[in-house]
């Protein structure tokens, strides 16, 4: 066994683990795991096979990868956790491998204490995932899409790329490119921070602010999928733009609803009765 392989940790004879690979005590990697170069593994952390990791990955203490599906239809058959390079698991993270075919997580993620993905995911590059957001059975996130803490989104719902959801909302309909979402179901305004941050053009940025005052603002009162319609030659021209239609226009779902910001109501908090 490696010197950099705690002895206390339990490694089944069918993995495959790069020398490299640094695993702490009393951590578990059970079954056919694939864990690629440069990867740490902490102390108590737990790998389930079929699983395939790329390199410089860390996975923190108690963190679950690669465990059966939380799915009543799963019985065994054959499925996969596939996961990219340079991605931090922290504390009580869980992924959990496919339901007949493949949970896939890109490359440089960060999934925050107690995130889950679900089985038969697509979570692309860059996505964040903060304490307790949960992604249920056969979601798909985009690049760089940030998932707010206490966040839910629905099975075979899919987050577009660079969207924001703040923290402790919910959705069940797909939530459209470079928006931020929040509450239920709801989208507010551009995230024009993340898009900045991106390194997205200036005049990339400008278009999709058009786009969003036609599509949201000037006609509130038509569909969506109408509103495209009306977007003119050269705003369609714009590969951004482009993206955000032809995601609008694929969704089997719906599309999170339109409010500003400024119309969002207040929630009150109900004054503590008076001591008697």
């Amino acid at each position: 066994m490696s010197s950099l392989i705690h002895p206390t940790a339990v490694i089944d004879p069918l993995a495959h683990i790069d020398a490299t690979v640094k695993i702490g005590a009393y951590s578990v990697i059970e079954g056919p795991v694939t864990i690629g170069p440069d990867c740490v593994i902490a102390s108590q952390a737990k790998l389930i096979g079929p699983l395939e990791m790329g390199r410089g990955n860390r996975v923190h203490s108690f963190a679950v990868l690669g465990d059966a599906p939380q799915d009543l239809k799963y019985h065994d058959q054959p499925s996969r956790l596939v996961i990219g390079e340079n991605n931090i698991f922290r504390e009580h993270a869980t992924a959990h491998r496919g339901t007949g075919g493949d949970t896939v997580i890109g490359s440089n993620g960060f999934f925050m204490v107690g995130s889950h993905v679900g089985h038969n995911c697509r979570v692309g590059n860059g996505v964040t995932l903060v304490n307790s957001a949960v992604l249920g059975g056969h979601v798909q996130v985009f690049d760089r899409a940030i998932i707010g803490g206490l966040c839910a989104v629905h099975q075979f719902c899919r987050v577009g790329r660079l969207v924001m959801i703040s923290n402790n909302s919910a959705h069940n309909v797909d939530i459209p490119p470079f928006c931020i979402a929040m509450d239920i179901n709801m989208v507010t305004q551009l995230n024009a921070v993340g898009l900045r941050r991106s390194g997205m053009s200036r005049e990339s940025v400008n278009a999709l602010r058009q786009m969003f005052k036609i599509l949201f603002r000037d006609h509130r009162s038509l569909s969506l999928n109408k509103n495209i319609t009306l977007l003119p030659p050269e705003l369609q021209a714009v590969p951004e733009v482009r993206e955000f239609t032809d995601f609008v226009t694929s969704s089997k779902r719906g599309i999170a609803r339109f409010k500003p910001w400024s119309e969002r109501q207040s929630r009150q908090v109900e004054p503590a009765p008076a001591d008697e």
